[in-house]
């Protein structure tokens, strides 16, 4: 259908994608001519129907609509420096993060258009390091504002669901003693699998239970439970709780109590604040110590369990998303759940991979914006199995 000019035809003043009529040797009828500019080589074509004409047009507009995907965020050409101050990450572990998501994220396509898995990575790391607007990583990153969004979703999405898998308790006896042994170092403080706290995310007024989102500040927000060890290494978490959840109702109905409940840490036990129960699986200190036993016991409790206020402050620090200093996030409260636990994830990869951060909130600005307005559990209301396991320790350890 589509015949070749030979060379002998130079008559056409080229234009790419351009179409026009040329009498042949200035006589008889026209022979229409299309020229198309492909892989940079110049073809010349003739058309002697209608037919054929048409089905060239339609081949040079799905030409012109080929798009190629410049990407502006080079990974070869941004230094170390930036990426660590920008992103949270150097270049070799961006490297490292993109082996690991590449069979969740990568494009299922070989278009010139895709973009490319370091990208979309880059893209979400920018919005979970600064808690930026879209439009400020739209100009970062050169992306438009509604792609920029659609892989924030995606990136978010496939980290939320590792976080599902890779986050969790160690089970091996030998990762249970490396954990106690961690804990051991600190204060002296035996049998520690893990410390537990809780924080508050800020969000915006969500439409449907608006109320249940205040906390006492009168701030909308999610109350996340935090675990970790001694390392800041976050080991479980819940990230389903409106703001005005107390830390007591969460870990109450939280399914690692109820794994304690049925021994599969054996003797091991959490360290928790005030503002939990005491159980023989959760120790907690003494409201009033009334010995210089439970003062010492309570000393190491504290300067122990303080590991999880520093991982908290770490992670909203690193990922201020998280953090009110950069305003709040401004999505769904399901959402707000699946970027902190993305953001948890992308913490335990850094302390992981042991990436440098000291760009840390202090502690006292962290509480005038987050403070804590928990109810702390009354005084001797623990079980009485939690206050034997207590009185125990308290004699074999700190008497």
């Amino acid at each position: 259908m589509v015949n070749f000019l030979p060379d002998m035809y130079y008559g056409l003043a080229f234009r790419k994608g351009g179409i026009h009529v040329e009498p042949k040797g200035g006589g008889g009828n026209p022979y229409l001519i299309i020229t198309l500019d492909i892989c940079f080589l110049k073809f010349k074509m003739r058309y002697t129907s209608t037919m054929e004409l048409l089905v060239a047009l339609e081949y040079d507009r799905a030409l012109r609509r080929e798009r190629t995907f410049r990407d502006p965020l080079d990974l070869l050409h941004i230094s170390d420096e930036h990426l660590l101050r920008h992103y949270r990450f150097p270049r070799q572990e961006i490297v490292r993060l993109c082996q690991k998501m590449e069979p969740l994220i990568g494009r299922l396509t070989r278009s010139s258009h895709a973009v490319p898995t370091h990208t979309q990575i880059l893209v979400a790391l920018r919005f979970f390091a600064n808690g930026s607007f879209l439009s400020d990583v739209e100009d970062a990153t050169g992306l438009s504002q509604s792609s920029v969004s659609k892989i924030i979703d995606n990136v978010t999405d496939a980290l939320y669901r590792k976080s599902i898998i890779d986050i969790n308790m160690p089970t091996s006896t030998s990762d249970i003693i490396k954990v106690k042994h961690g804990f051991r170092q600190i204060m002296d403080f035996p049998n520690i699998v893990g410390a537990i706290g809780g924080t508050r995310i800020p969000i915006t007024a969500p439409t449907v239970d608006e109320s249940l989102n205040l906390n006492k500040k009168d701030a909308h927000s999610l109350k996340i439970q935090v675990v970790c060890d001694s390392q800041n290494y976050i080991l479980d978490f819940v990230n389903k709780y409106p703001g005005s959840t107390q830390d007591s109702s969460i870990w109450n109905n939280c399914f690692l109590r109820s794994s304690f409940e049925e021994g599969d840490f054996g003797n091991s036990h959490l360290v928790g604040d005030s503002g939990y129960p005491l159980e023989p699986f959760l120790l907690t200190p003494f409201a009033q110590p009334s010995t210089p036993a439970e003062e010492r016991y309570n000393r190491s409790l504290m300067m122990t369990r303080v590991v999880v206020e520093q991982t908290i402050a770490l992670l909203k620090s690193r990922f201020r998303c998280l953090h009110k200093c950069a305003g709040s996030l401004r999505y769904k409260p399901s959402k707000c759940c699946k970027i902190a636990a993305a953001c948890m994830l992308l913490h335990n990869y850094c302390v992981k991979w042991r990436i440098p951060f000291n760009d840390i909130i202090k502690e006292e600005e962290e509480k005038d914006l987050n403070g804590p307005d928990e109810i702390p559990v009354p005084a001797g209301s623990g079980d009485a199995a939690g206050q034997a396991k207590r009185k125990e320790i308290v004699q074999n350890y700190f008497s």
